[in-house]
């Protein structure tokens, strides 16, 4: 009975299993169609793009084939026609050997001649001239004949207006900034002068002002026949350059606070010596009055001595000559008064210089040190100061020297004088007191 149950449990249990597995061996069949069918699909894929890209490269082979035919013909054409351009320029330097210097001399003279006429008067009365002279200056080929004529116009119109001396109206901005013609004078291709002065070229504005500073002599309300007249023969550039000149007071003013005082130092000596020299020189006048009146003692040094001489006759020789000593002494003290003084400015004066000098380039070196060198306008204050104060140092010493040497030689002769009298007044008081010997 159990068997018999036991077997029918395994036929139940056999029965349960056989319909999974033939459904698990079924997809599993239709998974390996698929993948079999897919890689049929890439390898069909994969032929038909491997076809492709042999039959691009057979295009681009055919292609580089092509253009390294093309390369090789273009090279040889490059070869031919370069070859052709040498035997061409050989041709053309032998047959334009001369034209080659006509083109460079037609070059530079148009050059020159463009820059005259933009410096001079003909920027503005002859416009066309210069702008004709600069096409020809920056030519790139052998000029035309044309061009050739136009050269001898021009240079020949220049010759032409460089000798007139003639009135042409022209617009004039006057010194208050007002414009208006006028008439003025044309001075070759060199100035323009005016009533007022000489006049500076505008060429923005297509007029001419007025210089503000004027050399002397130059107000000509008419130029006729022949008078003296100042010419700029650099076409307006050394106007230009006198009118940044520093003047005498610009220049002191550039020397600062101790080339003020050099100058006070020059003004001082300068009273001094000046008094000084009147004093000797009425001194001088009363010696040499003293001189013809020996006997009548005056208020002068030769007087003073004289008058010593007359209280002390009675003295021994010893004594009095003491005493005239003294009194040359005591004289030379008033004569010398001043000396010391002025010499000491004469020292004083380029010492001052010296110290502007070191205070100029101070500053001088201050400035590069904070703006650098590249604008040398910015370094000119203190080298003016640097080279005023040492110029006005100099120009103190040098005439207080000789001031001082003029009156020490002044001194030097009024002393002589005394010591010449005081010593005759000593011998002729030693031969009175000395009896002569009888023969």
């Amino acid at each position: 009975m159990k068997a018999t149950l036991f077997g029918l449990t395994l036929l139940v249990s056999a029965a349960a299993l056989a319909q999974p597995l033939a459904e698990l061996s079924q997809s599993s069949q239709q998974a390996l169609a698929q993948e079999q069918l897919h890689n049929q699909q890439r390898q069909a894929r994969f032929h038909a793009e491997h076809r492709q890209a042999e039959q691009l490269l057979a295009q681009q082979r055919r292609a580089l084939s092509e253009l390294q035919a093309r390369v090789e013909s273009l090279s040889q054409s490059f070869a031919a026609n370069e070859q052709a351009l040498a035997d061409t320029e050989q041709q053309l330097a032998l047959a334009s050997s001369s034209l080659g210097e006509l083109y460079g001399v037609v070059r530079q003279a148009g050059g020159e001649l463009q820059r005259e006429l933009a410096q001079g008067p003909g920027s503005l009365l002859q416009p066309e001239h210069r702008e004709q002279a600069l096409r020809l200056s920056k030519t790139d080929r052998l000029p035309s004949l044309p061009q050739l004529q136009q050269m001898v116009v021009l240079l020949n119109a220049d010759i032409e207006a460089s000798k007139r001396v003639e009135p042409v109206t022209m617009a004039v901005a006057d010194r208050q900034g007002q414009v208006h013609d006028q008439q003025v004078w044309r001075l070759g291709h060199f100035n323009l002068v005016s009533e007022q002065g000489y006049l500076q070229l505008n060429r923005e504005r297509g007029l001419v002002s007025v210089y503000p500073r004027q050399p002397n002599g130059v107000a000509v309300p008419t130029l006729t026949g022949w008078q003296p007249l100042l010419l700029d023969p650099a076409q307006g550039e050394l106007l230009t350059q006198m009118q940044t000149t520093p003047t005498l007071m610009q220049r002191f003013e550039q020397g600062g606070l101790v080339g003020k005082g050099i100058a006070l130092l020059l003004v001082i000596g300068g009273v001094i010596a000046l008094a000084r020299m009147l004093v000797l020189a009425r001194i001088q006048l009363r010696i040499n009055r003293q001189l013809a009146k020996p006997q009548q003692p005056s208020d002068n040094p030769l007087g003073r001595i004289l008058s010593v001489y007359q209280q002390q006759r009675s003295q021994s020789l010893d004594t009095l000559e003491l005493k005239l000593t003294e009194a040359i002494v005591t004289q030379q003290q008033g004569l010398e008064k001043g000396l010391s003084m002025l010499k000491l400015m004469a020292a004083i004066a380029p010492m001052m210089g010296l110290l502007g000098t070191v205070t100029g380039m101070i500053g001088t070196f201050q400035t590069i040190t904070q703006f650098g060198n590249g604008d040398p306008k910015i370094m000119a204050g203190g080298i003016s100061m640097a080279l005023v104060t040492t110029v006005l140092g100099l120009m103190a010493a040098i005439p207080l020297l000789l001031a001082h040497n003029l009156l020490s030689s002044r001194v030097r002769t009024i002393r002589s004088i005394l010591e010449k009298e005081s010593i005759a007044l000593v011998a002729q008081h030693a031969e009175r007191q000395s009896p002569v010997e009888p023969a």
